[in-house]
């Protein structure tokens, strides 16, 4: 007689136009799981915005049937609709933390964290600075906590050595528009400097306002898919990755792993994350950022050293090599 294997299912928010890397991390993960486990996906159907909202979500996630499920981030607060001894629950950031205030703050830490990591069985952490922040807010829960990073997809190692397709510009990649990403000293550092900068991500009016104000080639695009993504990559010379807080900073091992030089900022956990294969800065210091940038422009033999020492430092982050942790992880849990 056949034993059917556990099934897994990956526990993900609703779909909205510019929130990809979680959905991008784990869609990679899933055919890796599969075998030792029957994976399955399903998306909550509300963005989490307002009580009924939510709590349609709890609904849809109650009348899930798994032997685990995995919250697999944002909506940590579903945690509570799934029984204990099933419930894996990762948390990507404490961003909402450090930018809310007051009763806001108070609320949603209780709704999203503290309530959700008491309640579930396991709790993952992307980078050892999440952990770190973790313990400090929520030290009673440390002990069911592991660090397991996010991977980079083999899209970007397969497809590294396709030919851009332009070729008569340099061309530097920001990633991200939210207020942590830092667009607007980047573009003030970049101004003035003979290359195009492609923004990915939403821009508010003000942001439009400052880039057009600038001496500077830019374009920007949003929405995109993820082979849209892949190609974005494969069309820049540079990433330039500077943000002001992050709880991994998945774009610096994807640019690396596809053989763009990085600069990323000198705080953790981007230090952590790109390893000895980025140039790093104070990413409050436009200067600093300017000078990276006019290093990479003046030194091929420098960009060449750090898409070399990139490509090593991706493969830390092997999706297998991943999958295999979470595998270990959902095995303990089955077994009781």
């Amino acid at each position: 007689m056949t034993t059917q294997p556990p099934v897994v299912l990956l526990l993900m928010r609703a779909k909205t136009p510019d929130c990809h890397s979680i959905e991008r991390l784990f869609e990679a993960l899933a055919p890796l799981l599969s075998g030792n486990f029957e994976v399955r996906t399903a998306r909550v159907p509300c963005q989490s915005r307002g009580i009924l909202r939510c709590v349609r979500n709890l609904i849809f996630t109650a009348r899930q049937r798994a032997d685990i499920v995995h919250v697999t981030g944002d909506v940590h607060y579903c945690a509570l609709a799934i029984r204990r001894r099933k419930c894996v629950l990762t948390i990507h950031d404490f961003c909402s933390l450090e930018r809310l205030k007051g009763a806001r703050k108070l609320i949603f830490s209780i709704l999203w964290y503290s309530l959700p990591l008491r309640w579930a069985s396991r709790v993952t952490v992307i980078s050892e600075e999440t952990r770190r922040q973790l313990e400090h807010y929520f030290a009673g829960v440390a002990d069911k906590v592991e660090v397991i990073p996010n991977c980079v997809s083999g899209v970007f190692k397969r497809d590294y050595a396709i030919a851009r397709s332009n070729t008569d510009e340099f061309r530097v990649l920001q990633i991200g528009t939210g207020r942590n990403k830092n667009l607007e000293r980047v573009a003030v550092a970049a101004s003035g400097l003979p290359l195009r900068l492609r923004i990915i991500g939403s821009l508010s009016d003000r942001q439009r306002s400052l880039l057009s104000s600038l001496d500077l080639d830019w374009t920007s695009d949003q929405h995109l898919s993820g082979e849209e993504v892949v190609k974005e990559y494969l069309d820049s010379d540079l990433l330039v990755f500077a943000s002001t807080y992050e709880g991994f900073g998945l774009p610096i091992v994807e640019a690396q792993a596809i053989g763009l030089p990085v600069i990323t900022s000198n705080i953790a956990p981007m230090t952590e994350v790109a390893g000895n294969a980025a140039l790093f800065v104070d990413p409050y210091e436009e200067k600093e950022i300017r000078a990276a940038m006019e290093q990479i422009l003046r030194s091929p033999d420098l960009a060449r050293r750090l898409t070399d020492q990139g490509r090593r430092n991706a493969e830390r982050y092997d999706a297998q090599m991943v999958a295999d942790r979470y595998k270990d992880l959902y095995r303990r849990l089955v077994e009781g």
